[in-house]
């Protein structure tokens, strides 16, 4: 929250960015070799769990040597956050209202006592302390990959957008309100692509159907005779397509599959009569 009307709320640089950016309240100066604590305007709720952590900014830390004391922020505290900023270079650093100054981590913090023991039990490490990795250094990078659970499609490939589960209830985009791509549209789709077991129930239903048949051996005759085929109508593969748009029987079982593939989710809210039956009469 801010405490003032200067304060700027702190900002992530991109989407995946570890930390947030904290910017600094009033004019000041960090002095060569010295330190100095600015303010930010600011307070933070964490919640149980995890804790904050204040870190240099990469940029200042490379171009002015500027770096960050203390930093420990607890899950509890609600004050003002003030940063300690350290000059290690031999110029003062000059420092602009509204500038960023720091970098704010939420780290995961296990809230635990610490209970005596007589044994700590027997490691790869044991007391061997400083430098003493250096002796035998092992490889231990691995590489994890996350499934991701969310995606926003857009027309171009390059807009499109992805998120894991570590982002759903927090990340800013997707508090945000979003029109998603209803069931509809991707049921219609999906039409276009039929599995095999419902254009087997297609197949069955043409040679229950009458009315089918008739149509069939019309179709037939005039293949044969070479005559064109009445309309636009086109028989492959044991289906009849009428201007490109698949041939269903009356048949009630098969009438309720294809509505329910063209039907709205309660979720997304129905398109109405009208619409739907666009969408239906567009495939079929």
């Amino acid at each position: 929250m801010k405490l003032s009307d200067k304060a700027i709320i702190p900002t992530k640089g991109s989407r995946l960015a570890a930390c947030h950016d904290i910017y600094g309240l009033t004019h000041g100066m960090v002095p060569a070799k010295g330190q100095t604590m600015v303010e930010t305007g600011i307070a933070i709720g964490l919640p149980d769990g995890p804790y904050g952590r204040l870190a240099a900014r990469s940029g200042m830390a490379r171009k002015m040597a500027i770096a960050v004391g203390g930093g420990v922020i607890d899950t509890d505290y609600t004050g003002e956050v003030n940063v300690i900023l350290r000059n290690h270079g031999e110029a003062d650093c000059v420092l602009k209202a509204g500038v960023r100054i720091a970098q704010l981590r939420v780290e995961k913090v296990a809230n635990a006592d610490a209970p005596e023991v007589d044994d700590l039990g027997i490691n790869e490490q044991g007391k061997m302390g400083f430098g003493s990795s250096d002796m035998n250094p092992k490889g231990s990078i691995t590489a994890k990959e996350e499934e991701v659970k969310i995606y926003f499609l857009a027309t171009h490939t390059s807009k499109n957008e992805f998120f894991n589960a570590a982002d759903i209830g927090y990340h800013p985009r997707l508090m945000k309100e979003r029109e998603m791509l209803s069931r509809s549209h991707i049921n219609a789709a999906l039409t276009r692509t039929m599995n095999d077991s419902f254009l087997d129930k297609i197949r069955v239903a043409d040679k229950e159907d009458e009315k089918c048949q008739d149509r069939g051996r019309e179709l037939v005759r005039l293949r044969e005779s070479g005559k064109k085929m009445r309309g636009e109508w086109i028989e492959k593969d044991g289906l009849r397509y009428y201007k490109n748009r698949l041939y269903i029987p009356e048949s009630e079982a098969l009438q309720t599959e294809r509505a329910q593939g063209c039907h709205d989710s309660l979720v997304a809210g129905h398109f109405g009569q009208e619409k739907m039956i666009e969408i239906e009469t567009r495939d079929f």
